[in-house]
């Protein structure tokens, strides 16, 4: 059995849009020269010892002339240029030694080792890409290894969190495609229905990459129920934490322990071994928007340190910076 603590604190970060941002610019093999302004880079995960994260394809309907946008959910070919566009930035960052893309199991064991590039683990945050369910086995074979059916707009699969709707017949049967080739289900922008004809239509895991616990919030759709953080939990999936602070804390600045108390309650219904790390770091929001001192890749020691204040033990510490991950990803991806 592989061991998942060599030498010393390391981290899955389930949620990070690297390629977006390689996209919007400056490029993410360097830090950004004004680090008030963006704190990921490939550098600073080397730094913050996140040896293995999920990066998005993200991207977004109604920004037809961006990199990463498309005209609207009819858009398919423009949605699939801009899914390929992303593709296309790992696979450079791959050739270029700065990270390996994680296809495999044996993949996932070379990447946890100290000393190497990090792990990206490919998740489409947005379906609109794939043209048709078919075609996610292109997908497939190019590395995608998670999939989220829409963000939070919604796409021609399903109704997101700020667009009512639940699956398509299409989305349906995309579902379907996704099972038959293994993959991984996100369900953090999914709209309630949406969510609910997801667990009808599929008896696999689903996790939730980067969602936090709606009771502790307001009532909007981008935030899980408690219900829903059960279903997740049944099926053996992880719900990762999400370090913006509007989605931390109401009407003030958000804390590092509101981060953890969001963590204490989702772990009261799932388990210590069914809560993660997905931080999003600036996907939309800048390391201020954090708590404060933990708004950056390097700065993910606080979380582990205030965990340990709240009286986690060595082991469900361990377990939340990427036990519990790991365990998801040895048995969602294939063994080669």
């Amino acid at each position: 059995m592989p061991t998942d603590a060599p030498n010393e604190p390391w981290w899955v970060d389930a949620h990070l849009d690297l390629a977006y941002l390689d996209l919007m610019g400056p490029a993410v093999e360097a830090d950004h020269p004004t680090p008030a302004a963006r704190g990921v880079s490939l550098p600073a995960l080397v730094r913050g010892g996140v040896r293995i994260a999920l990066g998005t394809i993200f991207t977004e309907f109604g920004s037809g002339g961006a990199a990463w946008g498309y005209v609207d959910h009819d858009d398919l070919e423009g949605a699939h240029a801009a899914g390929v566009r992303q593709l296309e930035r790992y696979e450079a960052f791959e050739r270029a030694g700065r990270i390996r893309i994680v296809r495999t199991r044996a993949d996932l064991e070379t990447c946890m080792k100290p000393g190497g590039a990090p792990g990206i683990v490919i998740l489409m945050e947005c379906a609109d890409p794939i043209r048709t369910p078919e075609e996610a086995a292109w997908w497939h074979a190019r590395g995608v290894r998670a999939v989220g059916l829409s963000w939070a707009h919604g796409s021609r699969w399903a109704g997101g969190n700020a667009r009512a709707g639940g699956l398509t017949a299409g989305g349906r049967a995309l579902v379907q495609a996704l099972d038959a080739l293994g993959v991984l289900h996100d369900a953090s922008h999914l709209s309630d229905a949406a969510f609910d004809d997801l667990c009808a239509a599929t008896d696999r895991r689903i996790v939730a990459t980067h969602s936090n616990m709606r009771a502790m919030l307001d009532p909007r759709e981008r935030h899980l129920t408690d219900a829903q953080v059960s279903e997740i939990a049944r099926r053996g999936g992880v719900v990762g934490l999400n370090l913006y602070g509007k989605f931390l804390a109401r009407d003030r600045a958000a804390t590092i322990d509101d981060a953890v108390a969001h963590v204490e309650h989702a772990a009261a219904i799932a388990g210590r071994t069914g809560v993660g790390l997905g931080s999003d770091f600036d996907g939309g929001f800048t390391p201020a928007d954090c708590p404060a001192g933990c708004g950056r890749p390097d700065e993910l020691g606080a979380l582990d340190r205030a965990l340990g204040a709240r009286g986690w033990g060595g082991a469900d510490r361990t377990a939340f910076m990427h036990g519990n991950w790991m365990r998801v990803l040895r048995e969602a991806l294939p063994q080669d």
